[in-house]
């Protein structure tokens, strides 16, 4: 008995190993924002360069994929240039891809990309994303059953060996405390996610939309909000987060693309 029990515990243990890995995060290439199509256009290729020469085993785009919802013209770039991607690409809605309080957008965007969430697991790590549109917005039927599925899934994770957490608005930019803005929660729903992560373990959440680079720590879970592959608030500091993971811990990055 002791040897099958053994043998069950050493296949559960092989199905999803740990090994050292890098993945991206790329946020807010937002086609045509502040910028002509073109050089937005031309941004997002030059990150894909340097992303593709890093070999990462993924890449999470964190939201406003195009800056119009509606524009074909936008969405054709964008999935040109996703197109070039080497790694596996997962990407979740930003602000501008679903647009407060109309549902057509949200149509579109599960016409063209599918779901507004993600969960998988990689090298013995676990990869969690959600639409931060649905809770900001205050669609609370939404949010309710999002919520019930996020629950779901980090319970499955509880076993990973890390947990990051995506969305595209921030929870938090720096303090717990800080005031409540167009960039981050509500003080309410800030604790209230917080406190889920804390339970079920998040080692880390990564959003985007600030597009200025900002990184936290809070209750022992760490917050990055990664500047934007398209037109940066920041004195031009577009780029995209690089995630080395190893046994004893991760490091995060902000990398400013050569342009």
């Amino acid at each position: 008995m002791k040897k099958i029990l053994f043998g069950l515990l050493f296949l559960a243990s092989a199905c999803c190993p740990f090994r050292p890995f890098t993945f991206v995060q790329m946020t807010d290439p937002q086609i045509g924002f502040e910028l002509s199509e073109e050089r937005t256009d031309t941004m997002f290729k030059a990150a894909v360069a340097e992303v593709n020469a890093l070999d990462p085993a993924l890449v999470v785009i964190t939201g406003d994929l195009v800056n119009w919802a509606y524009s074909d013209k936008q969405d054709s770039i964008y999935f040109a240039d996703r197109a070039l991607i080497e790694a596996p690409v997962f990407e979740l809605p930003g602000n501008h891809d679903i647009r407060t309080n109309e549902p057509q957008s949200r149509e579109r965007w599960a016409a063209l990309h599918g779901p507004t969430r993600f969960s998988l697991r990689k090298n013995g790590c676990a990869f969690i994303g959600i639409d931060s549109n649905c809770i900001k917005n205050g669609e609370e039927e939404l949010e309710a059953e999002q919520l019930e599925w996020l629950r779901k899934e980090l319970s499955k994770s509880r076993k990973a060996k890390y947990t990051f957490v995506f969305l595209h608005c921030p929870i938090i930019r720096q303090t717990i405390d800080e005031p409540e803005d167009y960039f981050n929660f509500s003080i309410p729903k800030r604790k209230e996610y917080i406190e889920l992560f804390k339970e079920h373990g998040v080692d880390a959440v990564f959003a985007g939309h600030t597009h200025i680079d900002y990184s936290t720590e809070y209750e022992g879970i760490r917050f990055y909000a990664a500047g934007p592959v398209g037109f940066a608030f920041d004195r031009d500091r577009s780029g995209y987060n690089v995630i080395n993971v190893t046994r004893d811990g991760f490091d995060v990055k902000y990398i400013e693309t050569r342009l």
